[in-house]
């Protein structure tokens, strides 16, 4: 086995590919002749895992031979240490196996007869010996691509993203009407579990992150009645931060993705370079509740600045307009959604969308030579995460516009009085 890194799993031998191709095929007698491995792992973008590439040229039973590309996704414990509690191992497998696949036949019989829908990338093998490990098909072999975290996302993108987003909700919510062990039971929380919002290292990231925001609006014009505002929600940030996320239900729900931002979602072309299709990667954190916060989350870390000043209603109406189209052709046989229902839901959920905002945000559009020592662990440090938080809001341009055009819009909904 070749590689081109010098710190890779040792597990990740041809025998182990040999039993992820078998198990993801479902052919037996395969033979790997040769592994390449690449470290896709990326400071500021893999928080919960470490991400290979493994190019595999193997022989199958009947002696043809066939290369493959492969994305392993390995979680180590050091990493899962501090989200131990989210499990998002068994979250994740358990949704590829037996959750993605139904949603995905359900569409196919709404739309029987055109190209078959799929929501993400294909599953292929999961283990926890010697690691918690996931092997999935490699997106960019079949054509997809990522866009850049510092940029965001234009309109058209946008669009693509917000129906599929819709159709996953609908069939989620079908699964969930027939099979609520496996939708409801199963995914209770997601990435703000209770026990992490009343944590002091919380408080401590986040809450430094809008004490900075505050100090910056403070020297804009006409932001002064804001920025005060912004200091009394930190006063009570805990208790703000819990009543913008419980309860977890609306009168909308979904399985939400959670984690629903630029680097989750694949995109492929046409010869002329248009955007046709989308995939969404990266379901461990999924969640059942209202579908107001996947929408809320999408909308405040992927947009264009440009798109997100004229485009916001717009994307809305489209995951609308998706949402009750899909509903329509799937066995649904509860009222159907209006559009003041959807919106009412997306409504309720803004106060999230802010916290979203101003805690996430700006570590996804961090400048990439600023992210490198991102880590889960490093935010621990009080001096990190300081020095951290100075450089989230200086380095790229496009986080401070956005934000300050998302807190004239939240200000004028009242979201802050």
């Amino acid at each position: 086995m070749s590689n081109t890194t010098e710190t890779l799993p040792l597990y990740l031998t041809p025998q182990f590919f040999r039993r992820t191709l078998e198990h993801g095929l479902q052919q037996q007698d395969l033979q790997v002749l040769d592994v390449q491995l690449t470290d896709l792992t990326r400071g500021g973008e893999n928080y919960c895992s470490n991400i290979y590439r493994a190019h595999v040229r193997y022989q199958t039973a009947d002696q043809k031979l066939v290369e493959t590309s492969l994305i392993v996704k390995c979680m180590p414990a050091e990493k899962q240490a501090i989200l131990a509690r989210l499990h998002i191992y068994n979250k994740e497998t358990f949704f590829y196996l037996y959750i993605k696949p139904k949603l995905e036949a359900l569409m196919w019989r709404a739309h029987a007869g055109e190209e078959p829908w799929t929501l993400g990338a294909r599953h292929y093998y999961s283990t926890t010996q010697p690691e918690q490990t996931i092997v999935f098909g490699d997106l960019c072999c079949e054509g997809y691509q990522l866009k850049c975290r510092q940029l965001g996302l234009d309109a058209a993108h946008a669009r693509l993203v917000m129906r599929k987003l819709a159709e996953y909700h609908a069939l989620t919510m079908v699964m969930a009407e027939h099979e609520p062990q496996t939708i409801i039971d199963r995914y209770p929380f997601g990435l703000l579990h209770m026990d992490a919002i009343k944590s002091e290292p919380f408080k401590l990231l986040f809450g430094t992150q809008l004490l900075k925001l505050a100090a910056l609006t403070n020297d804009c014009e006409g932001f002064g009645s804001i920025t005060r505002k912004l200091y009394r929600y930190h006063e009570h940030f805990t208790e703000r931060v819990l009543k913008s996320v419980y309860p977890l239900r609306g009168d909308l729900n979904v399985m939400n993705h959670g984690d629903l931002w630029v680097n989750n979602i694949f995109f492929k072309y046409d010869e002329h370079h248009k955007v046709q299709q989308a995939k969404i990667i990266d379901f461990q954190l999924c969640f059942y509740g209202s579908l107001g916060f996947d929408v809320n989350y999408f909308l405040n870390t992927s947009l264009e600045l440009d798109v997100l000043k004229t485009q916001r209603q717009q994307l809305i109406d489209a995951y609308y307009e998706a949402l009750l189209g899909c509903l329509q052709q799937l066995p649904w046989d509860k009222p159907l959604p209006t559009h003041e229902d959807v919106m009412a839901e997306i409504r309720a959920r803004e106060a999230y969308g802010f916290f979203v905002a101003f805690g996430f945000f700006p570590l996804m559009s961090m400048i990439g030579i600023d992210s490198e020592d991102n880590s889960l662990k490093n935010f621990h440090d009080e001096e990190f995460a300081r020095q951290k938080v100075q450089l989230m809001f200086d380095g790229n341009a496009r986080t401070l516009e956005s934000l300050k055009f998302t807190l004239k819009r939240l200000d004028d909904l009242q979201l802050f009085d």
